[in-house]
């Protein structure tokens, strides 16, 4: 059974993505950093699937793909879900560090630099050339591990 509190934050989350996350102000700090958290962990579980198709020695094309399309279509939203207010002085449970709002410029740049990667890996992805994915899975992997070291509390 759906809880009535996970049925308001599925209902804000789609209609934050339906207006692409324009709206992420009618969204309460919380539903913010609940569908952030959402988004990468719904990215990981791609690049997941992804380098389990590559160590199968024959990767699916569709399933690389779809997973790619995942990616590419969360990225954009993730940088437009760090507004004032979501970070670890809100009191919020929030692996985020205190750095993406006092060094917004270098985590603005790292946000448009997985767009780039996450949108060729797409492209990679639709040859089913597994080396062409493989490199580009390691370029985007590049740009996360990059993030995550700066702007990630790691447990």
């Amino acid at each position: 059974m759906i809880q009535p509190k996970s049925l308001v934050l599925a209902l804000a989350a789609v209609s934050a993505l339906a207006g692409g996350v324009a709206s992420v102000s009618a969204l309460t700090p919380q539903q913010t950093v609940s569908l952030r958290h959402a988004n990468y962990e719904k990215m990981g579980k791609a690049m997941k699937a992804i380098g389990g198709e590559l160590k199968s020695g024959a990767p699916n094309k569709g399933v690389v793909l779809a997973n790619a399309k995942v990616i590419a279509a969360v990225a954009p939203q993730q940088g437009k879900l760090f507004p004032a207010g979501t970070g670890p002085s809100s009191g919020l449970k929030t692996d985020a560090l205190p750095a993406i709002w006092t060094d917004r410029a270098t985590f603005d740049g790292l946000n448009a630099r997985l767009v780039t990667e996450a949108n060729k890996f797409v492209a990679a992805a639709g040859t089913g050339d597994a080396a062409a994915i493989g490199g580009q899975m390691k370029a985007l992997g590049g740009v996360c591990g990059e993030c995550h070291r700066k702007f990630r509390k790691e447990d």
